[in-house]
């Protein structure tokens, strides 16, 4: 018996040691590629991103790489237009955290309106923050970090950058789009599942 004990021992060891880590789930979230490798590019229904945008470029705030747009209202309305990035990812489900650096700088000396930045999760806004006004050349920077729940299966998130006016006069920013969330692990349950094989095998030659 203590050796039986033992195998479901050892294989509740292996259901735990199978769980993988929280592990970023977003392909080329800091544009590392030097170009949207995995992300889908669109616009809001009257929105751009800016003649010639988006692209990828510096980060203002530091080192490393980042998408930028100069976004706006194709006719002006009034309303919140501009561009979006969006990319679909699995994940095992259960807790994440999600996070994004964003920057705005003003690039002109009118209408200096820096623009706004939201994520959207499945469907679901998660995080929103509105620049306001920004001076000719001044740079704000800011981040996102939200604790979220992720389905089984396949997810969506989706970043907005938007502005309420047609005039070209500031940049948007984004970058380290990070999901820090579980997914299953194939390879290591099979390797766990042979070894237990292997196991069982040998206890059962010495028991018999």
């Amino acid at each position: 018996m203590k050796n039986v004990l033992r195998i479901v021992g050892l294989a509740s060891i292996a259901f735990a040691a199978a769980q993988v880590g929280a592990t970023n789930l977003i392909q080329n979230g800091s544009f590392q590629t030097g170009d949207f490798t995995g992300w889908t590019i669109s616009t809001t229904s009257n929105g751009t991103w800016g003649q010639g945008f988006p692209e990828v470029t510096g980060w203002p705030a530091g080192d490393g790489k980042a998408a930028v747009g100069s976004v706006g209202e194709v006719n002006f309305t009034g309303l919140e237009e501009g561009g979006t990035l969006t990319q679909t990812f699995q994940s095992s489900g259960g807790n994440a955290l999600i996070h994004m650096d964003f920057a705005a700088r003003g690039a002109g000396n009118y209408d200096l309106e820096g623009g706004e930045f939201t994520m959207i999760l499945n469907g679901v806004q998660i995080a929103q923050y509105d620049i306001g006004f920004i001076g000719n050349g001044e740079l704000v920077v800011g981040s996102f970090t939200e604790g979220e729940v992720l389905l089984n299966g396949s997810n969506t998130l989706e970043i907005e950058v938007t502005r309420r006016f047609v005039n070209v006069n500031s940049d948007q920013f984004v970058t380290g789009i990070d999901v820090e969330g579980n997914v299953p692990e194939p390879g290591s349950w099979i390797q766990m599942g042979s070894g237990l094989l292997g196991l069982a095998g040998v206890l059962r030659r010495k028991l018999f």
